[in-house]
């Protein structure tokens, strides 16, 4: 019989690995290795619903085609988690207060319903994740050009009362708030970093060490692999040749803002929209923040996107009619509508990009969703919902139909916050109401 004990399993290398830093260096190592970096988390909603047949892939699983809405995020395919077929049970029910605008905002985070004067009957998931993995640090709610007063239909973040979370709809306050007092380290180590270099040298030296201790116990196969992450661990012994670091956090980009900008003015939309995105991937690059929404506009969004040539109100374009938008005819609202989402979904294709060129996507999720399925009709279902990164615990480069599946037909919107939760290291059941939550998705991990 084998004696174990004079066996190196996989799991004794992983464990010292994880406490040296050399977890890189062994194959099959990222899961164990990532699951120490810090957890992000990013929803972006975007307003008034979709058109379906230019938002829905072709194909199923890995093997699909991106659609004219979501080509832009064609570069990111192995990090899309598409999700079809979602719907808000509470909603379809009606069990919440007010239109399927009001219903759909206020719902879209909640997984519950609800109560009207812009108060849900409970947490967001977005607070909900932030008060479990931000460790002191601020949440980072951003919106554009959306109103500063607190509706169902302008307000999508509760707290655990179901009192709203207003956003910063100015990027430069929200920039003071999450940046006060705050350098990016560019001269040498901090003595808190000095600190930690003195403890991880400790850990090194008593990981080589344990590592001597067991060589004479082993056969050869083992002592190969073994005396193979030891040169490792005696690598990373020897001191930095540069006493700088090279870091992702930089504040080159927030700084350099034009000044005075009109945060409340419809044409300084693209610029507001990038400027809210390069504070969110700086403050995840500096670990200022964990938790990060952004909401563009509002329900029934009234801004006119003129820079992808719309001449009437967003919301006025989703209901495809010549009635509410009289000088074009149907064809040419809907179409409109398509450009719209695509200019949207360049956008979130801009910050995911960002985020996995600093590496910080496969530890970073996130949601893109919105307040209702359709503007046209006001349906609320199916739910356009897309999941980018978060590698170390979904199964990214898919796309996955729910549609007309098990007794609802689809899932719960509820199931995706589930999901996203567990993804977050929050091993919970069940988000919002229990009864129109089914448990995490079935197929995403």
């Amino acid at each position: 019989m084998k004696n174990v004990r004079h066996s190196l399993r996989r799991r004794d290398i992983l464990s010292l690995a994880a406490a040296t830093g050399v977890a890189a260096a062994i194959p099959g190592a990222r899961t164990a290795r990532a699951a120490t970096a810090p957890k992000r988390l990013l929803v972006i909603l975007t307003p008034d619903g979709t058109v379906h047949d230019q938002w829905r892939p072709t194909g199923s699983g890995s093997d699909f085609t991106l659609p004219r809405i979501l080509k832009p995020l064609e570069g990111l395919r192995d990090d899309l988690l598409i999700l079809d077929g979602v719907r808000n049970v509470i909603a379809e029910a009606m069990q919440g207060v007010g239109d399927p605008h009001q219903q759909g905002m206020t719902q879209s985070l909640t997984g519950r319903p609800n109560t009207g004067s812009a108060r849900s009957s409970g947490i967001s998931m977005d607070e909900y994740v932030h008060q479990h993995i931000s460790g002191g640090r601020q949440a980072l709610r951003l919106s554009v050009v959306s109103p500063t007063y607190a509706t169902d239909w302008t307000r999508m973040c509760f707290n655990q009362n179901g009192d709203p979370l207003s956003p910063y709809n100015s990027p430069y306050t929200a920039r003071d708030a999450i940046f006060r007092d705050f350098t990016p380290g560019t001269t040498g180590p901090s003595p808190e970093e000095l600190r930690q270099r003195a403890i991880r040298k400790r850990v090194l030296e008593y990981s080589r060490d344990r590592l001597g201790s067991r060589r004479a116990t082993l056969g050869d196969r083992d002592r190969q692999r073994l005396d193979s992450h030891a040169d490792a661990v005696e690598a990373l012994l020897q001191p930095p040749a540069d006493p700088v670091a090279v870091d992702v956090c930089s504040l080159n980009a927030v700084d350099a803002w034009p000044a005075g900008l009109d945060t409340t003015k419809e044409s300084n939309f693209p610029t507001l929209t990038r400027m809210q995105m390069e504070l969110i991937s700086a403050a995840f690059a500096c670990d200022r923040t964990r938790v990060a929404t952004l909401q563009f506009s509002q329900s029934a969004s009234p801004v006119v996107h003129s820079w992808v040539g719309a001449t009437f109100a967003h919301h006025e374009l989703s209901h495809h009619t010549a009635t509410v938008a009289e000088a074009m005819n149907s064809s040419t609202s809907r179409a409109k509508v398509v450009d719209i989402d695509e200019w949207y979904a360049k956008q979130v294709a801009w910050i995911a990009t960002d985020l996995k060129d600093k590496g910080l996507l496969d530890n970073t999720v996130i949601l893109w969703t919105t307040d209702m399925a359709d503007g046209r009709t006001h349906g609320l279902n199916p739910l356009p919902v897309t999941i980018i990164g978060g590698a170390n615990h979904f199964q990214t480069g898919r796309y996955i139909d729910y549609r007309n599946k098990g007794p609802r037909n689809g899932v719960s919107h509820a199931d995706v916050l589930t999901s996203v939760c567990n993804a977050m290291g929050i091993a919970i059941d069940k988000f919002g109401q229990a009864s129109t939550c089914d448990g995490p998705l079935v197929g995403v991990t």
